[in-house]
C-alpha cells in the first residue's frame, strides 16, 4: 500500500458538488441565453425615449390636439414633460405664418410649459438649421419683430393656439 494515493471520502464529496453546482450553472446560463434571444437582446440595450432626446437643441412636440410646440424638452417624473422657452407657429388670413413666442396669449401663460405625457403623439429633434430653429434665434438676438397670437376670432374652432404641423407631416 505504500504506492498507493488515498483521496479522503470529504474531497470527493467537494469535487463531486462542485460538478452538480458547475452543471446548474451551465444550465441556468443556457436558459437565460435563450429567453434573452428569444425576446431580443437588442431591447435590453436600447436607449429609453428620453436618451434619444437631444438637449443641446430644441424639439418640436406634437400634441394629440392637432397643436406643435417647439422649446426645450426634459422629462418630469414618468407621466409630465416640461418644455421651456416654447414658441408655435400661428397661421391665420390675416397676418400670414408667423413664429410666437408662449406667453403673449390672452391668458398670459409663464414657462415652463406642463405637458401630460398621455398628450404627446411625437417629439423630434430638430437640427440648428432648420426654418423653425433660425427664427427662433432670430428673435432671441431681435432681428425679428415680437409677434402676437391673432385675436380669438381668428382662432381654430379648438379655442387652442394654432400651431401647424411641419411641412412633412
Amino acid at each position: 500500500m505504500k504506492d498507493s494515493i488515498v483521496i479522503p471520502v470529504a474531497a470527493l464529496r467537494r469535487i463531486f458538488v462542485m460538478l452538480i453546482v458547475l452543471i446548474a450553472l451551465i444550465l441556468v446560463v443556457l436558459v437565460v441565453r435563450t429567453q434573452l434571444f428569444r425576446a431580443g437582446i437588442s431591447t435590453l440595450f436600447a436607449p429609453g425615449p428620453m436618451e434619444i432626446v437631444d438637449r443641446n437643441s430644441y424639439q418640436a412636440v406634437f400634441l394629440t390636439n392637432g397643436s406643435t410646440y417647439f422649446g426645450k424638452l426634459q422629462e418630469q417624473g414618468s407621466d409630465w414633460f416640461v418644455l421651456t422657452d416654447v414658441f408655435y407657429i400661428s397661421v391665420s388670413d390675416q397676418s400670414g405664418t408667423q413664429l410666437i413666442k408662449r406667453g403673449t396669449e390672452p391668458q398670459g401663460p409663464k414657462e415652463p410649459m406642463i405637458i401630460s405625457r398621455q398628450q404627446v403623439l411625437f417629439i423630434e429633434n430638430m437640427r440648428d438649421d432648420s426654418d423653425i430653429v433660425t427664427l427662433i434665434k432670430k428673435f432671441k438676438s431681435g432681428q425679428l419683430p415680437t409677434a402676437t397670437p391673432p385675436p380669438p376670432t381668428a382662432a381654430p374652432t379648438t379655442g387652442r393656439p394654432s400651431a401647424s404641423p411641419s411641412p412633412t407631416r
